[in-house]
């Protein structure tokens, strides 16, 4: 996550319950920065570059002998996730999409999507 996303969360009013969750999100998120990446979809395949597969946790020294389980969590129309299974990532991402059916952590995440 970038260093802006504070600035932007800054503005909402929040209940306790709402700032105990920003916090713990803000927290957890990784400090790295956050890059763009192309991908294409082809039938239920998803191709990606090599820094992108290094990134999800893949090993040029293991190559193909080795893959890396994924996780994909999310809901639509625009919160969507693929993350290393098991990782803080995705235990974060899943908590977002159980989080989701709260309007406030709703009004969060679509803030978010603009980046």
């Amino acid at each position: 996550m970038s260093s802006r996303m504070p600035l932007m969360l800054a503005g909402l009013r929040r209940r306790p319950s709402e700032r105990n969750f920003l916090r713990f999100f803000a927290s957890s998120t990784s400090t790295r920065s956050t890059s763009k990446h192309t991908v294409v979809l082809d039938n239920q395949t998803l191709y990606i570059d090599e820094s992108l597969a290094k990134a999800l946790g893949w090993n040029p020294q293991h190559g193909s002998d080795v893959g890396v389980p994924l996780s994909l969590s999310g809901w639509g129309p625009s919160y969507f996730t693929i993350t290393p299974k098991g990782s803080d990532s995705d235990r974060l991402s899943r908590s977002v999409v159980e989080s989701g059916h709260n309007p406030n952590v709703k009004q969060v995440l679509d803030s978010l999507k603009d980046r």
